[in-house]
């Protein structure tokens, strides 16, 4: 199961619903600084989670959106390219996984989803000190 956090038009996959939710409270607070709680809200009709800080009982700063669990599918054969369009623009995915193969394994579960997706342009590995992250260079 994957989780995607979306903050400030940032994102990025993690396995688990508490990473997941972490990494946002972590995001929250490397924006608008110390906080003295957290608000979190979820949506069970669309399986989403909305973060946001709390100083003095009150709501403060960007909420953080968790999207929950992408939908494990089989892989499907797409075209491998397609006409280029004016509007064609490069995407990028963050993946972040405890070994090289959880973050690729996430990225495929991801990209058999999507047919938008066209082609894949690069990919690029970090060693963070929790894991590993794989970003993937799109276009759809």
């Amino acid at each position: 199961m994957n989780y995607r956090v979306e903050y400030n038009g940032e994102d990025l996959e993690l396995a688990t619903l508490d990473a997941a939710l972490d990494n946002a409270k972590q995001a929250i607070a490397a924006d608008i600084g110390p906080v003295s709680g957290w608000t979190v809200e979820h949506d069970e009709s669309i399986n989403d989670w909305f973060v946001q800080g709390v100083i003095n009982g009150e709501a403060v700063g960007a909420t953080a959106v968790v999207t929950g669990p992408e939908p494990m599918m089989a892989a499907q054969t797409y075209p491998r390219h397609a006409p280029a369009h004016s509007d064609d623009l490069a995407r990028r995915r963050v993946f972040t996984g405890s070994t090289p193969a959880d973050a690729l394994g996430m990225a495929a579960n991801w990209l058999a989803g999507r047919p938008e997706v066209v082609a894949v342009d690069d990919l690029g590995w970090r060693q963070k000190r929790d894991g590993y992250e794989l970003r993937v260079y799109y276009r759809s």
